[in-house]
């Protein structure tokens, strides 16, 4: 029985959600209100990609495209949001025997690779993958160019004493030396989540960079997605807020998305919020905390102190003859009118 590859729409948001919640490759961005507020700040359209054998879902696959001049674009996740991964989510693929399971997974990938070529007609693919999502091959033999990065992940099942005891011996007498000062550690919400965002807005300004992530992209997951998903934690000293972190949190998995602010007082407010969100998160039932990202050594140096596991997960990208230029200029040009002119044919 071949695999028949379908796409769900807003009326059955729950189903698809369902299917999401019971997949090991499903992350808090493969939700649809997630999946919503990418493709309304994106500038995409959305595409929720389902595969069935008979009755029986085996995997979901969220895709956006865009069109910009002669070029269709296909992203999974879309560019600019900083969404860390995407990607398909495999379902009831565990019971299955190695050579069945291969099987139907390389058929399901192709069947959704064949939609995409087909109903797109797109020019450009590119696809990030989460670090439980291991098997890429029906992507190398589908020609794309895979090339892997990396994330750190820290194990919370264990208690207090023993996470303590991995830091760095450094970090560990900051933490211990430090607890008892004056600062409080709170969760808030909507403004909460902008102060946060301006303060790596701040960040990157004084890094020279431009920020390309949208403060609302993140107030619309805040208010799209469950209660306690999206976590805006902040440390005051003296009741004012000196710095702060948006913590994801879906099905005993907690993400350290977006913060990490430089605070102007003698406190080692960065270590501290972290270790209040590590052992709030393990009160919860917290299983894997992720330091989302370990691709830049500068940044590493501050992550590794609290002895995270390096996890790997892969970006894939395959282009049609002459493209490349017109996806580096996509890239660079954040002014959709001035990229839409700049690619416009005849130009």
């Amino acid at each position: 029985m071949s695999i028949e590859i379908t796409t769900l729409d807003g009326t059955v948001r729950e189903q698809w959600d369902k299917y999401v919640s019971r997949s090991p490759h499903g992350t808090i961005f493969h939700r649809y209100a997630a999946l919503k507020a990418q493709e309304d700040c994106s500038n995409t359209s959305l595409h929720p990609l389902v595969g069935y054998k008979g009755e029986e879902p085996i995997g979901v696959f969220p895709v956006f495209s865009a069109q910009r001049g002669p070029f269709t674009f296909a992203f999974s996740p879309p560019y600019e949001l900083h969404v860390p991964n995407l990607g398909p989510a495999l379902l009831n693929m565990q019971k299955l025997k190695q050579r069945k399971r291969e099987k139907r997974h390389r058929r399901f990938i192709d069947g959704c690779l064949e939609w995409i070529t087909t109903e797109l007609e797109t020019s450009y693919v590119s696809i990030r993958t989460g670090w439980r999502y291991d098997d890429l091959r029906p992507f190398t033999w589908n020609e794309f160019d895979v090339q892997p990065s990396y994330t750190y992940v820290i194990d919370l099942e264990t208690d207090e004493d023993e996470l303590l005891e991995r830091f760095s011996s450094t970090t560990r007498k900051t933490v211990r030396n430090n607890l008892d000062e004056e600062y409080a550690v709170t969760t808030g919400g909507r403004e909460a989540v902008e102060w946060i965002m301006e303060r790596v807005r701040e960040r990157y300004h004084h890094q020279e960079k431009t920020a390309t992530i949208s403060t609302g992209f993140v107030v619309d997951l805040y208010d799209r997605l469950p209660e306690g998903t999206v976590r805006p934690y902040i440390l005051s000293v003296d009741g004012e807020p000196v710095t702060g972190t948006i913590l994801l949190e879906d099905d005993g998995i907690a993400h350290r998305w977006q913060g990490g602010a430089k605070p102007d007082v003698d406190l080692p407010a960065n270590e501290l919020l972290e270790w209040h969100m590590l052992t709030d998160a393990m009160e919860r039932g917290i299983r894997e905390y992720e330091m989302v990202d370990a691709n830049e050594p500068r940044i590493n140096k501050w992550k590794a102190k609290f002895a995270p596991d390096v996890r790997t997960y892969f970006t894939m990208k395959r282009s049609g003859p002459g493209v490349e230029a017109a996806v580096q200029l996509y890239l660079r040009l954040r002014d959709q009118s001035e990229l839409v002119t700049k690619l416009a044919p005849g130009r």
